[in-house]
């Protein structure tokens, strides 16, 4: 599964991946995902394969779909990430707010905090007290 630790070394080293290389690991994972759109993991993997390939717009769609079969605080806050990057900030302020509901007092949750923190959003996270 992705989650947001992955998520952004992941898109770090896309980077650095060699076009062909991105393009193979996206055919290979859509051809899984187009095997069984029912598994979990196949769907994800498809999410992260276009996130890496910069196809935002269809990795929010498949994260979405992700969502639908196992929604965890991980996978909310990729679908988070991608959908500002596609520019639905309230989307994805709901979203954030989501993982940290769901993930009090842990480090995804901080990390939701920051996300709403950078957008704008006034909140009262413990870390902006020290």
């Amino acid at each position: 599964m992705v989650n947001n630790v992955e998520l952004f070394s992941d898109a770090k080293a896309s980077t650095v991946l060699a076009p062909r290389t991105r393009q193979e690991l996206l055919r290979r994972a859509k051809a899984k995902y187009d095997e069984n759109h029912e598994d979990f993991d196949a769907v994800v993997a498809y999410a992260d394969a276009l996130f890496n390939s910069h196809k935002f717009v269809e990795a929010e769609a498949i994260l979405k779909e992700a969502c639908a079969l196992r929604e965890t605080p991980d996978l909310i806050f990729n679908r988070a990430f991608v959908t500002c990057i596609n520019g639905k900030e309230e989307e994805a302020k709901e979203l954030y707010r989501k993982v940290i509901e769901l993930s009090q007092d842990t480090a995804l949750a901080k990390s939701a905090e920051y996300e709403l923190w950078k957008m704008g959003e006034k909140i009262e996270a413990r870390w902006l007290k020290k």
